[in-house]
């Protein structure tokens, strides 16, 4: 239900932000950010399960691999999120 509300509520600024052009580009601005950090919090999802399960697929050492390129993957993703 909060999801339903969150959406609607999303599509309500942008709509009446098109509208208003002071406001349209702070909720673009907004609206592509948020769409980002999105992106990035599926990615670091994605990174925490395959280093969870990684040691049931694979070796250890391909695991250890694995796992410091997805630490310094987190770590340019916190760069990323601080230059938006």
């Amino acid at each position: 239900m909060k999801l339903i509300a969150v959406t609607l509520t999303l599509i309500l600024f942008v709509c009446t932000g098109s509208y208003f052009s002071f406001a349209d580009e702070t909720v673009k601005e907004k609206a592509v950010e948020a769409g980002s950090d999105a992106r990035r919090s599926v990615k670091q999802t994605v990174r925490v399960i395959k280093d969870k399960t990684c040691e049931m697929v694979g070796g250890k050492m391909q695991c250890a691999a694995q796992k410091t390129k997805h630490k310094i993957l987190k770590g340019t993703d916190k760069i990323e999120d601080a230059i938006d």
